[in-house]
């Protein structure tokens, strides 16, 4: 049993070490659903302007188009902690999008999370 408690300990070690050096874990995954919990102002203009060059450049604007007809007029059918949930996670399985949380920083994703709420309060760009 003494073993068995050792071999598992040295097995945490390694793992929480490899975490360490692969950057640690994410701080949030924006899981919290209140929404005054959002550390930013989502209608910011260079808040909008910086979400809507990250889109433009990175595999967003592939993926979705560069002028993403999912996201325009969408209003508040487009909740800002589900969006930010869906970049940091990915589709999880319902849709191919690969989770972006170890890719971009918190403060980029809710710059992507303003572009996209700005598409949605847009009726045609």
């Amino acid at each position: 049993m003494k073993k068995i408690a050792i071999y598992l300990s040295v097995l945490f070690a390694i793992f929480s070490f490899n975490a360490v050096l692969a950057g640690g874990v994410p701080s949030s995954d924006g899981a919290s659903d209140d929404e005054s919990s959002i550390p930013v102002d989502l209608t910011d203009s260079e808040r909008i302007e910086e979400g809507k060059g990250i889109f433009h450049s990175t595999c967003a604007d592939y993926c979705h188009g560069h002028e993403p007809d999912l996201f325009i007029g969408r209003g508040d059918d487009l909740e800002p902690k589900y969006i930010y949930q869906t970049i940091f996670n990915g589709g999880q399985g319902a849709t191919p999008m690969p989770p972006w949380g170890e890719v971009f920083s918190e403060d980029e994703i809710w710059s992507l999370v303003s572009y996209i709420k700005y598409l949605g309060a847009i009726d045609e760009l």
